[in-house]
């Protein structure tokens, strides 16, 4: 019979032991959906956060709402600028349901520490409540985390996509990928003069392996970010195409309004909801 003092300790040791086991797992990728994209016809999907269209339009997942802060242009303008796309051809879209699209940084930057802190606990902390965000996390919008949260996570899928158009360019000339350059959407070979634009590489590049690891660029090589850049949600608001939540009408959607008690505590003393229910 075991006694209570082992089972105890068992139990704690083997708890302690799947913590510690746990906290050594690298941390989960937030470059691919769990869930397969569902596909839209003439683009391609190179990652969890970016299609490109044959017609060379690059549409960005965003993954924060837009409030006015320019959230929806700071983060396709991170992601265009590792992958050198052309920004006039750059649009952002809501991104669906999925872990990677979790905010990490807006709990993390919770935690109950001096800004200025540094220490070895504010950062272990800090990384264990990110890892388990990752798990467990939500998507959500505050905190000016948006940026901080998908900085990397957008510039790596910038770059990895980049990657794999280059790599399409190299294989459809047989020259080397150091041979080649990109600017604004379209990779030269310059030695031959030939050029190829994102929107005809993107079938064959969506193909390619996923690199998960790609040098980023240095910020001097920068040509988006930290430049003044038109705001890829002014034209739709200017012009009134722009869709707000107050702009969707589902099927079978019905209105109702409040009316407020004329008295302090006030109850119904009768209601005729005839009217009400006969309307269409």
């Amino acid at each position: 019979m075991v006694s209570r003092r082992a089972f105890v300790l068992g139990t704690a040791g083997v708890g302690g032991a799947l913590v510690v086991g746990w906290s050594m797992m690298p941390p989960r990728q937030r470059l691919l959906t769990e869930q397969p994209q569902a596909s839209v016809p003439g683009e391609h999907t190179f990652n969890g956060w970016v299609r490109i269209g044959s017609d060379d339009r690059v549409t960005v997942m965003l993954a924060k709402s837009e409030m006015g802060q320019g959230v929806s242009t700071a983060l396709a303008m991170v992601l265009a600028d590792e992958l050198d796309a052309d920004w006039s051809k750059v649009r952002t879209e809501p991104a669906p349901v999925d872990r990677i699209y979790n905010n990490l940084a807006m709990v993390a930057d919770g935690l109950p520490f001096h800004p200025d802190d540094d220490g070895t606990l504010k950062r272990f902390l800090g990384w264990m409540t990110a890892k388990t965000m990752r798990e467990i996390g939500v998507m959500a919008t505050g905190g000016s985390s948006s940026v901080k949260d998908l900085w990397m996570p957008m510039r790596q899928a910038g770059s990895s996509a980049r990657a794999m158009l280059v790599s399409a360019a190299a294989q459809t000339w047989k020259v080397p990928v150091g041979a080649l350059t990109v600017k604004s959407g379209v990779v030269h070979h310059l030695d031959s003069g030939r050029s190829l634009r994102y929107g005809e590489l993107a079938e064959r590049a969506a193909q390619e392996l996923i690199p998960t690891r790609t040098v980023l660029k240095k910020p001097a090589q920068f040509t988006l970010i930290g430049k003044a850049t038109r705001r890829i949600d002014a034209p739709g608001k200017i012009d009134g195409s722009a869709r707000f939540g107050i702009d969707v009408l589902p099927p079978g959607l019905r209105y109702a309004s409040l009316v407020m008690s004329p008295t302090l505590g006030g109850q119904v003393a009768r209601h005729d909801g005839a009217a009400a229910a006969a309307m269409p």
